[in-house]
């Protein structure tokens, strides 16, 4: 009898304790999710102040993606990809600040920094190559495609400042529509030269220096050079040249070795010319 009546209450101390641990796990579910609502009503953890040495976010691979740091002369924030290369630095320098962009490759694309002199700002291509820089007012553009564009407010090109493909500089305005009115560039073998183009694209006129002296050649319509103004042979004198629409010298105008001027006044096929000289001991 008094074995039963033992094994009745182990049983029923055994169901206590059943009872005892659901309610505490109940208990602890339930103040568990009164927790995360009252956060988030409340909104999340505010730190007044955190002092760190360095602070790492780490990406999926485990590898940092955002790195804040002290160096030796102040602050530093980079930034990775998921690979793990470095892609932009903002740090302190002896001189100030600087930002620094490497593309996905670890190559150094674009940079900005203060000097001693003022603030720099420069350019490299995929190679490493510097291609730009703009330092202390003075902006210099490298390579063989470097270029400078000003655009109006359709942001159409209506000046460039360029280098051509033999490396040398060129110099071009254009009308609102784009089209090169005029330019400033080397002539292959004689010079320097400006040309001047209609607004459809067609030579007008070409101003040019050779080892000889200065040249200037007006054109037709159809391309033809009307007017010709150059230095003469060796005498070093000056000659003026009119052509038909066919481009035959019809009239020429030049000194002579002795500097006395001459006139040839010749027929639509260049024949036939007249000269006129100035009189021998005349004097009006």
């Amino acid at each position: 009898m008094n074995n039963e009546r033992l094994t009745q209450i182990e049983e029923q101390l055994g169901s206590l304790r059943k009872s005892m641990h659901r309610w505490r796990i109940a208990s602890f579910a339930l103040l568990f999710g009164a927790g995360l609502l009252a956060a988030q009503a409340v909104g999340p953890t505010v730190i007044d102040h955190l002092v760190v040495n360095r602070i790492d976010v780490l990406g999926d691979s485990g590898t940092p993606v955002v790195s804040i740091a002290k160096t030796d002369v102040g602050g530093r924030i980079d930034l990775y990809n998921q690979s793990g290369v470095n892609l932009l630095r903002v740090s302190s320098t002896p001189n100030g600040g600087d930002v620094a962009i490497w593309d996905d490759k670890g190559t150094n694309v674009a940079g900005i920094w203060s000097a001693e002199t003022g603030g720099t700002f420069s350019l490299w291509n995929a190679k490493g190559e510097e291609l730009s820089q703009f330092a202390s007012g003075a902006l210099t553009l490298s390579g063989a495609n470097a270029s400078l564009h000003l655009q109006n407010e359709q942001r159409v090109p209506v000046a460039v400042v360029a280098s051509d493909p033999q490396g040398n500089g060129r110099f071009q305005i254009a009308d609102a529509a784009g089209n090169v009115v005029s330019e400033m560039l080397m002539l292959p073998d004689i010079g320097g030269g400006i040309i001047v183009n209609s607004t459809t694209g067609k030579k007008m006129g070409v101003l040019a220096a050779t080892e000889k002296g200065g040249r200037l050649n007006l054109l037709n319509a159809r391309g033809v050079p009307v007017f010709i103004a150059s230095t003469t042979g060796e005498s070093g004198g000056g000659a003026m040249t009119v052509t038909n629409q066919r481009g035959i010298p019809v009239v020429i105008m030049k000194s002579d070795e002795e500097h006395l001027g001459i006139i040839k006044v010749l027929d639509a096929d260049g024949d036939g010319a007249r000269t006129v000289r100035p009189l021998r001991g005349y004097s009006p």
